[in-house]
Parts: C-alpha cells; structure tokens; sequence
C-alpha cells in the first residue's frame, strides 16, 4: 500500500532532522522521519526492499520527530505500520529480535529463561568482558516471586489497587516490584498482582505484529476484570503503551469499552506515589541525583515534572540536570539488539550529557533504559550508580 499523500503532507522542513538521535550518530537523511516519510509516498513502498526494511528498522520510536512535527504526523504510526508489511524477519540480526519478542509474550518461558541465565552467572563460564555476561549481570534471583496474588502488609484503603510490573520488575529485576509494593504499603495501599497478566505488547506493536500486540492486551484487560481500581505501574514504557489499548479494538464495540475503562484506570508510578502524602522519604547521605527522562513520558509536560517532584521530595538529595537536556539513551525497545553499535554511540552521548551535572547516582522509571544504563555503566566504567527510582525511594525510607 503507498501512501503519496504523506509525501503531500509532509512539509520537508527537517525540523524532525536535528532531534533525531539516529541521524545524530549516522547522518543518512533516509533515517530522518523526513526521509521515511517521503520513501513512504514512493510506488516501492508498496513492496518494500530489502533496504527499504533497513532503514524503517533504524528508528527508536522516540517521538522527537513528532513533537518537532509542524504538520503533527503520526510518524511513529506511520513507522510501525510500514514495518507491518514486512516479512517476519527484517532489518538486521532479525533472528534475535524475533527470539525475545517471542520470548517475552510467554511468561514461563521467560522466566525459565532467566533462572537459566543466572546459573550461567554464577558459574563463572563467560569471559570477563562478555556482552552476554554484561546482560546476565542484570538479573536477579530469586525472580517471579510477585506474580502470585498477594497483598502487602498495608492497610487495606477501599481503592482496589492493581500492580502491573511489567516484564523486568516481574522477572528480570523482581526488587523493583518489591520496592513498589513495599512504597504501596507504606502509604496505606494494598496491592494486587493478578498472575494472567503478560508483556505489555509494546515490543510486538514496535515490530508492526499488530495482531499479536493485540492478542497480548486482550490478556491484559482480561487479568485485570476482576477488579476496578487503579493499575499502577512501575515501568514508564509499559504505562504508556498499556494506555494505548483501546486503539487495538476500534473495529470492535464491545471489546473497545473494556479496553477504554482499562487504559482509563492505568496510573503512571511517579504520578500515584506524587500524591501520597505519607511518603516522607531521606537519603542516609548527601547525594547528587540526575533522572533520566524516558521518551515515552518526556514529551509530556506531566512526564517531566511528577518524576522531578517526587525525587525533590527527597530530603538530603540534590536533583541536578544535564546541560543539554533530556536525550534518548538508545535502548528503543530491541533496537539495541538490531543496531547494537548505533545504540552504544547514541548511549555514549546521552551518558556524556547525564554525566556533565556530578551525579551521584542515575535513576529512571523505564525498564529499557534502565538496562541500558545498567549495562552502559558496566561496559564503560560510568562512575555512577543506577537504580529505578522505586529503589531509591525504598532505600530512602528504611
């Protein structure tokens, strides 16, 4: 299918060219949003090359270029829609990609996964710079051990509040959910986990597997019927798409009003506990504090400042920010996995940038950029720590 109209709507001007951070790191003006949107207006995109795939492929779905976007283009729509047309395996190391979306979608198998990794771990049988041993060292153990339906010991508040981890906090770094739950309680809340929920999808719909991000919201709205409360989140990536799922249903009345009071009742994590007043949080020592913003709340004016406003409430902490602003740290969902070295360049820049104010410690609500840091300050020696900032609040308060 072409779309000559984008080619039409499109104004040109590049303002989506300088905030792009592909094109900062590989200046092809194929890889701008306004050279895709103009390869999208041509007769070839209707049977897209091989190349073609490529270059759809080298974008992290930031939205820089639509908040830069005088026409208001729906350019990551756009993208993800084109890459819907491709062939399972597309761009490059598709395998891999492939592999962990897959994997993702079936929570067994990612969990059997993950105690698998960390007895590699803990052998000791990697090399010592090892990628796969950078990744490794991510992992937590035990893991899973939130899914099961629980309360915590908080006292019970009438508001039926809902805790959707999101893969990481669930299996991969489980002390994220426990800091979460434990924040929960200490202001009063009780949290259920109800154990059907899955992967969010984003990594599906990034893919352009539409259908599949669909069966995957299903899943989710389905786990959380039972209640009608909020659902909070801990993950800023996972809010943000897990509000989004009314889009997958508009052909489809009956499913389109659950999917809306779903995506009505998600509750981003540095907006809920912003309005807990019982948190009264104290670092043990004098610290320095950068938050990285994730691009998928940094475009929103409330996306930057709840974050900003919970971390200041933190006495003897001191948030500092990086000369040049927020930058995309290069993770974009499994772009990394596809691009590896782009997304190590594009790293490199945002920690430079991060690292100019003396932080002390990095802290960030979005699981892909968390592991991206992670892993970032371990292959390059970064002088700092990282964290998700329900862990350091937590550890403000013990």
């Amino acid at each position: 299918m072409v779309d000559r109209a984008i080619g039409l709507t499109c104004a040109k001007c590049g303002a989506c060219t300088v905030v792009c951070p592909v094109f900062r790191v590989d200046p092809r003006e194929s890889l701008t949003a306004r050279g895709k949107m103009h390869l999208l207006s041509l007769p070839f995109a209707g049977a897209p090359s091989r190349h073609f795939q490529d270059i759809f492929s080298q974008c992290l779905l930031c939205g820089a270029c639509e908040q830069a976007c005088s026409r208001n283009l729906p350019i990551t729509t756009l993208i993800t829609r084109a890459r819907g047309r491709f062939p399972q395996f597309y761009g490059a190391h598709p395998l891999q990609k492939t592999v962990v979306r897959k994997v993702l979608a079936r929570p067994g198998l990612l969990e059997k996964l993950v105690r698998a990794g960390i007895s590699l771990q803990r052998i000791n049988a990697l090399p010592a710079h090892s990628g796969l041993r950078l990744k490794l060292g991510l992992l937590e153990a035990p893991v899973a051990e939130v899914v099961e339906k629980e309360a915590c010991h908080g006292g019970k508040t009438g508001n039926d509040l809902s805790y959707f981890p999101g893969c990481l906090a669930r299996y991969l770094q489980p002390s994220i959910a426990r800091a979460t739950i434990r924040l929960a309680g200490i202001a009063g809340h009780s949290l259920d986990v109800p154990v059907a929920q899955g992967c969010c999808g984003l990594a599906a719909q990034a893919a352009g597997r539409e259908d599949e991000a669909r069966e995957l919201a299903w899943k989710n709205i389905l786990a959380f019927a039972e209640s009608s409360g909020p659902i909070l989140t801990s993950c800023a990536s996972c809010s943000s798409h897990l509000a989004t799922y009314p889009q997958f249903f508009e052909e489809d009345p009956k499913r389109l009003e659950k999917a809306r009071e779903f995506a009505g009742r998600v509750v981003e994590f540095a907006t809920f506990f912003l309005e807990q007043p019982e948190l009264q949080p104290k670092s043990r020592q004098a610290r320095k504090v950068f938050y990285h913003d994730p691009c998928h709340l940094r475009h929103r004016d409330w996306g930057r400042d709840n974050p900003r406003q919970l971390i200041d409430r933190i006495a003897n902490v001191e948030r500092v920010e990086p000369p040049a602003g927020p930058k995309c740290c290069g993770q974009g969902g499994l772009f990394h996995l596809g691009y590896p070295e782009t997304s190590s360049t594009i790293f490199r820049q945002c920690a430079d940038n991060g690292l100019g104010c003396g932080p002390d410690l990095v802290v960030t609500t979005c699981s892909g950029c968390l592991m991206q840091w992670q892993q970032g300050r371990k292959e390059h020696d970064l002088p700092v720590e990282v964290f998700h900032l329900a862990v350091l609040l937590v550890d403000c308060l013990s």
